[in-house]
């Protein structure tokens, strides 16, 4: 088994806890007082968590305003564009 800490797996495996925190941080959230209210702190962290998830694994998210667009890419790291660019 790898080592989940190692330099190469570390993005992927604090982007599956800052997952769970955030769906188990939202489900707490719907438990306790006052019930099925959430609060827009809760909202906000667990908002700044999904953001955090897509900086890890490369994800761009571009919004324009002006023209109502929202566009969504992948960042490739160095070796993946490598790998590609061979095939």
């Amino acid at each position: 088994m790898q080592n989940p800490f190692s330099d190469r797996h570390i993005r992927k495996t604090l982007s599956v806890l800052a997952f769970f925190a955030a769906i188990i941080f939202s489900v707490i959230a719907m438990f306790t007082p006052p019930l099925a209210i959430i609060d827009a702190s809760v909202l906000w962290f667990t908002s700044q968590l999904f953001v955090f998830i897509s900086a890890l694994l490369g994800v761009n998210m571009n919004v324009d305003f002006g023209n109502k667009t929202i566009s969504v890419s992948e960042k490739m790291s160095k070796s993946e564009t490598e790998s590609n660019a061979d095939k």
